[in-house]
């Protein structure tokens, strides 16, 4: 009988041979001619590697039936960094040619050059070029990277709007700034002045993009003399228009007329935010035989759990008493749900109550501190599992009623739909997915096998690119109902049920070696928990130890490899979950 055996090391010695071909020449069939150089590659390498190639060469075009392609605007440098990476995986990259990598990456369709180019980005962010960074993201579709690189242009946006850098953007990038709520500056002033700097960069073509951006920016505190200042100001930079005196001259909010009521005063505010902090959400699961839809919240200042939240209506230097909101309750009380977060919006997907499973979804949004209905899933699942990739919704797998579910859906905004992708290898429930490097990974779970249900080691991962699943390094222990998180670029499978055992035991996985290595356990053994990141710090929440259902926290920094207790919940709850989301910064009362 004929018994499949592999040789591990055989992919890098035939990528070795390949480069080596490709150094001397060897069976080269295609000639490519750059800006400034001539370079000799291999058809069926680039057929093999980029779609784009594939398409290029295999239908007929001259540059196939010519076997030479003509690249004037490349420069040759950069091609062969981006052939390097085909021929051998590694790629050169360093800040000067970062951006015109990733370019080609993306033109090519070499979807994994173009993620390890973001993670390249992601890890040399800096205040200087943050904001650069995230026009090249956005432009190239790397929504992730765009939203790092925004979050910390706002978090540092007084050193930004003084730096050089600050008055080549774009005017879409500028405005985007300015829409953002939270954004740490002095003053609503000090966005007045940079951009009226930026605008005197170049006045014929950025003036009439003046009254737009002027009017994200809360001119309201004002004083008129200081208005009058500015009116100059513009007027000497020959930046001054009708519409913007007008703007400027307005006397708004406040200091409007003396007969504008209070409430007319607040509504034409701005809200916005010089600082912000995260807090902690829990929602959802069961307690003592009861399903709970009710949510509680730990902030910095509280002493405890409470089922409130910091005011995000609130202005900057309000000092009205009443600075917590009440959080609402889920609309369905449900447990073994799916979550997934992205800016301020806590979606929780699916899940189970006592007698039934569910297709009902639900968002929390932050700002107005209310839930709302969102799209109904295909079918009633319970123990799947969700997450942002690329500023897209995914959700996988799971139990129906009939059998553990393969499927893989995205939610598709514009016709507010599920569409199915790519199947998981293998149904999978009470698992942990999550994205990392532009992929997204499924961790452990259980699956059904000959009628009976069996926990997990394997692991896989999914490339949005080809719309397909992978294996990866499988987990040293099987797990199922764990908690699996990512921080640094590390992800983390924690505690679960082994099919007999309750685990306190954690891996971590490194994606660019292919290796899960153990690190610190829990101080309690739980499954069934909720789980979450804040500054850097893993959350666990809540859960069932195998003896009792359990309202302790513990937290895992990954710096020291050490865990620590924190406030216990107000309820023992299991089957939960749980989520980051910032508010302004100010302490509850």
């Amino acid at each position: 009988m004929a018994e499949d055996v592999s040789d591990g090391g055989w992919p890098a010695t035939l990528a070795r041979g390949l480069h080596q071909a490709w150094q001397t020449r060897l069976f080269t069939d295609l000639v490519i001619t750059t800006r400034d150089e001539v370079i000799h590659a291999h058809k069926v390498i680039l057929a093999a590697a980029s779609p784009y190639f594939r398409a290029m060469l295999s239908v007929g075009l001259v540059e196939g039936r010519t076997q030479s392609l003509v690249l004037e605007d490349v420069a040759g440098a950069v091609l062969n960094t981006v052939l390097t990476y085909v021929y051998t995986g590694r790629a050169p990259l360093d800040q000067h040619n970062i951006t015109n990598v990733l370019t080609l990456a993306d033109y090519f369709q070499i979807y994994d050059l173009k993620k390890l180019c973001c993670y390249y980005l992601k890890n040399h962010l800096v205040m200087e070029t943050c904001l650069s960074v995230y026009e090249v993201a956005s432009l190239h579709r790397c929504h992730d990277l765009a939203t790092d690189a925004l979050a910390l242009g706002c978090s540092q946006c007084s050193q930004v709007l003084g730096h050089p850098a600050f008055l080549s953007l774009l005017p879409e990038t500028l405005l985007t700034l300015l829409k953002q709520p939270y954004l740490n500056i002095e003053s609503e002033e000090e966005l007045l002045n940079a951009v009226v700097r930026w605008a005197a960069e170049d006045p014929d073509e950025r003036q009439k993009w003046l009254v737009t951006l002027l009017q994200n920016i809360d001119l309201g505190h004002l004083n008129a003399q200081t208005r009058i200042k500015w009116i100059a100001t513009l007027e000497e930079k020959q930046l001054l228009s009708e519409d913007l005196r007008h703007i400027v001259a307005s006397e708004i909010t406040s200091s409007r007329t003396e007969n504008c009521s209070v409430d007319q005063d607040e509504s034409s505010k701005k809200t916005r935010h010089n600082s912000q902090e995260e807090v902690l959400l829990v929602m959802g699961g069961e307690s003592n035989g009861r399903l709970l839809g009710n949510v509680e919240c730990f902030a910095l200042g509280y002493s405890s759990w409470r089922c409130s939240i910091p005011d995000t209506s609130l202005q900057p230097g309000d000092r009205r008493s009443t600075r917590l909101q009440v959080l609402p309750a889920m609309k369905q009380p449900r447990a073994y749900c799916a979550v997934a977060t992205r800016h301020n919006l806590v979606h929780v997907l699916g899940g189970q109550t006592s007698n039934t499973f569910l297709a009902s979804c639900e968002c929390y949004r932050v700002s107005s501190n209310t839930w709302h209905r969102f799209p109904d899933l295909p079918a009633p699942v319970h123990g799947a599992a969700a997450t942002f990739l690329d500023g897209v919704l995914y959700f996988a797998g799971g139990r129906s009623q009939k059998r553990y579910q393969h499927e893989l859906l995205v939610y598709d905004e514009s016709s507010e739909s599920w569409v199915g992708r790519g199947s998981l290898s293998e149904g999978r429930g009470h698992f942990g997915l999550v994205a990392l490097h532009g992929s997204l990974f499924a961790v452990g779970g259980v699956a059904a096998a000959g009628g009976t249900s069996r926990v997990l080691r394997s692991c896989e991962k999914f490339d949005p690119g080809s719309d397909t699943w992978v294996p990866i390094a499988p987990l040293g222990q099987a797990r199922s109902y764990l908690g699996v998180a990512v921080v640094q670029d590390q992800i983390y499978a924690i505690g679960g049920y082994d099919g007999s055992r309750w685990l306190c035991s954690v891996e971590k996985y490194d994606p660019l070696s292919d290796q899960w290595t153990s690190v610190s356990s829990m101080i309690s053994a739980r499954s069934s928990f909720g789980v979450t990141v804040s500054h850097g710090r893993i959350f666990c929440l809540g859960g069932f130890s195998g003896e009792s259902n359990l309202n302790t926290v513990e937290k895992y920094n990954p710096r020291t490899n050490m865990w620590h207790c924190v406030q216990s919940m107000q309820l023992r709850r299991f089957g939960l979950v749980a989520a980051t989301v910032s508010v302004p910064a100010s302490p509850p009362v």
